[in-house]
């Protein structure tokens, strides 16, 4: 009898079955982290990479990643800075399969961001998910919690009580991105 061909044989099923499961572990590791991701992590590792998204209303928007919070992202187009909330995204273009650490994400929500304009006092063009040509032109003055007060004047005019024709409280999920320009005001 060959026992030492025997004995290589059965140690080599033996490391060939670890090999698999091993395998098969990394996989469902892989499978489970995948299952974790959310979009604002893939938004936030592709930061500086062009994206383009189509919103709930019709709207498409597209530019460069600059930052991305929680449920929230920014892009940078042509001088202009496009907030989206993702809950109002039917798609994105342009995503890898990158995503940063659930470590890293930035806890700042929605009105976080939404009382940075407010505090910045920048014109902006809020579009509203019921279409595409719903758009109220204005400054944002308040961002509530599920909120935001918005003073309706014409963009190219800085907010001053003479020009603000009157002020609309949008709730967020009626919010399909909020355009501001870059230096406006």
């Amino acid at each position: 009898m060959r026992w030492d061909d025997l004995f290589a044989d059965m140690e080599a099923q033996l490391a060939a079955q670890r090999y698999r499961d091993v395998e098969a572990e990394a996989a469902e590791m892989t499978r489970a982290e995948t299952a974790e991701a959310l979009l604002e992590d893939r938004c936030a590792a592709h930061r500086g990479s062009h994206l383009r998204m189509s919103l709930r209303g019709g709207l498409l928007v597209e530019g460069v990643v600059d930052s991305a919070g929680a449920g929230w992202t920014v892009l940078l187009d042509a001088g202009h800075e496009i907030l989206v909330p993702l809950d109002a995204v039917d798609w994105v273009e342009g995503l890898g399969l990158h995503r940063q650490s659930p470590e890293q994400r930035r806890r700042l929500g929605l009105p976080h961001a939404l009382r940075a304009l407010a505090m910045a006092r920048v014109g902006a063009r809020v579009h509203l998910r019921s279409g595409p040509t719903a758009v109220l032109e204005g400054t944002v003055d308040r961002a509530g919690r599920d909120h935001l007060d918005l003073a309706l004047h014409p963009q190219e005019e800085f907010r001053r009580r003479r020009v603000v024709r009157s002020a609309r409280t949008i709730p967020y999920n009626a919010l399909a991105c909020v355009v501001a320009d870059s230096g406006t005001q």
